[in-house]
């Protein structure tokens, strides 16, 4: 029986593979993005470095956001491309063409609604600390002073705006008066830890 499944399945079209593994191959690559929230965030930002001198950085944010399409609505298109073009051709019997069309539309289908779902239900909801992670780093003023054990706040330009953060000193004993540069060293739970740029 187990034998007559993958007759079905694959028969003697390359047609059947190539459905068969798009189903596969999406199907991996999106479970990894919906529990390890895409491959760049795994694996850090790789930048390449061309003998063209060309740098190329390949965080999947940024690919993200240059195409404007999320990589979960790409696996989403990659499986469901496969998933209908399986479904077309073993329990309809459809030839090449009509399983090409069924595939490529339900893909299409399933990659917009996966790419709304991550729009309108994902995106607002991404924790902050993989957004408080890239702050970590940067260079902020302190608007309120810190007095020693206590707390005060920071600001500081990120993609374009002026952001705030309820700030402490790193070494706890330390006061910091108004208008000192400080280095962003970690932030948890909202709050920022700085250290004086000397």
């Amino acid at each position: 029986m187990t034998a007559n499944i993958f007759t079905d399945i694959f028969g003697d079209s390359v047609l059947n593979v190539v459905y068969a593994l798009a189903l596969l191959i999406g199907t991996i690559y999106a479970i990894f993005l919906v529990f390890f929230q895409g491959i760049g965030d795994v694996l850090g930002d790789l930048d390449i470095d061309l003998s063209a001198d060309v740098d190329v950085d390949l965080d999947a944010d940024a690919a993200g956001e240059a195409t404007g399409v999320s990589v979960l609505a790409i696996a989403s298109f990659i499986s469901s491309f496969g998933a209908f073009g399986l479904i077309a051709v073993t329990l309809f019997d459809a030839g090449t063409v009509t399983s090409l069309i069924v595939a490529l539309v339900g893909g299409i289908l399933i990659g917009i609604a996966a790419q709304l779902f991550f729009l309108y239900i994902l995106s607002p909801t991404i924790s902050s600390e993989i957004q408080q992670t890239k702050l970590i780093g940067m260079v902020a003023e302190i608007t309120t002073p810190i007095p020693a054990n206590g707390v005060g706040q920071i600001a500081f330009v990120a993609k374009g705006s002026r952001v705030t953060y309820s700030a402490r000193a790193t070494e706890t004993d330390l006061s910091m008066s108004r208008g000192t540069a400080v280095r962003i060293e970690r932030i948890v739970g909202g709050m920022a830890y700085v250290s004086e740029i000397s």
